[in-house]
């Protein structure tokens, strides 16, 4: 069996554990935003900073790899802007259904992604993956708050709140303050770096049950078209772009593993809360990751022996 397989294999089980805790009731559904919650601001964080920290990042490709990832993001979301009039004269889709496409396309499991590279290439090629929310997470929330704010809602936030959004979220301070620390060779005191080694570890098996106990199948089967459209854009169409790009530039090796992984991951469970907010299609986005998840798992081993046979790998 190859490596990546035998890479995620554990990780969807761990989202299919998730999955199993909710349904049976294990686990009350009630439950699981306080794990939600103390994942988002507490573990990831501690992994991210942790996993900076300690990376030896001097042969890490950093700026070609933000490059490389953020001109997929804008090339995708202006595919995406083009296709609102096919969308919408063809296929009869409306407004709060398209930002759910959108999102669906755009939004990344950065979860999923730190999870299938810790096991398939170890922790030293985490740092890419830091490297790669650094360069994902801003771009993104940009995005996705101004579509969502032109085509999901009337009620438009101000470009403070969306900057404050983002200055605030604790993905972009953990890479930042990470990225500090290693680049700046600050030192941390021994139990200090035990502590948040040790919280960090949490963060990764707490996130993928979350993401397993936020599925809701009975949204994704049988799948709209809407769905299809989404699955087929971000397993098919984003990391093709992200492969285009890394080949043009010369990205090659894990850096480039963790790009077409980091593209091809389903899309973040986050997406149904941001619809609920702003008026999306809030069922729309739950069959998306429904669906998008399984395929996931056949769409990122199909992509890395593409690259492998390449010689690119």
């Amino acid at each position: 069996m190859s490596p990546i397989v035998e890479a995620i294999i554990p990780t969807f089980f761990l989202v299919g554990l998730g999955l199993y805790l909710r349904r049976s009731e294990l686990v009350p559904e009630n439950q699981w935003a306080g794990l939600d919650t103390i994942s988002y601001w507490l573990f990831f964080p501690a992994l991210i900073f942790n996993s900076l920290f300690q990376a030896d990042l001097t042969n890490v490709p950093i700026d070609d790899m933000a490059f490389v990832l953020v001109a997929t993001i804008i090339v995708m979301a202006v595919l995406l802007l083009s296709l609102y009039p096919v969308f919408r004269s063809f296929f009869s889709v409306d407004n709060p259904s398209y930002t759910s496409i959108y999102q669906g396309v755009l939004r990344w499991n950065g979860f999923m992604a730190l999870a299938i590279v810790q096991k398939a290439y170890g922790n030293d090629a985490m740092a890419l993956v830091a490297v790669a929310m650094a360069s994902l997470i801003p771009i993104i929330n940009i995005i996705i708050i101004a579509i969502m704010a032109i085509f999901a809602t009337e009620k438009r936030p101000s470009f403070s709140t969306v900057l404050g959004n983002i200055l605030k979220n604790p993905f972009i301070i953990a890479s930042l303050a990470g990225l500090a620390f290693n680049l700046l060779n600050i030192p941390l005191w021994g139990p200090i770096v035990s502590t948040i080694d040790v919280t960090g570890r949490a963060g990764l098996a707490c996130a993928l049950l979350s993401v397993g106990a936020g599925l809701r199948l009975r949204h994704a089967f049988p799948p709209v078209k809407e769905v299809w459209f989404a699955c087929g854009l971000r397993l098919i169409g984003m990391p093709a772009i992200a492969l285009f790009f890394s080949v043009l530039f010369g990205l090659k090796g894990h850096a480039l593993d963790v790009v077409i992984i980091s593209t091809a991951v389903p899309t973040a469970m986050n997406s149904y809360v941001l619809a609920k907010k702003m008026g999306g299609n809030a069922p729309l986005i739950a069959a998306i990751v429904a669906l998008q998840t399984p395929l996931s798992a056949l769409a990122i081993p199909l992509w890395l022996a593409l690259v492998q046979s390449m010689n690119l790998g």
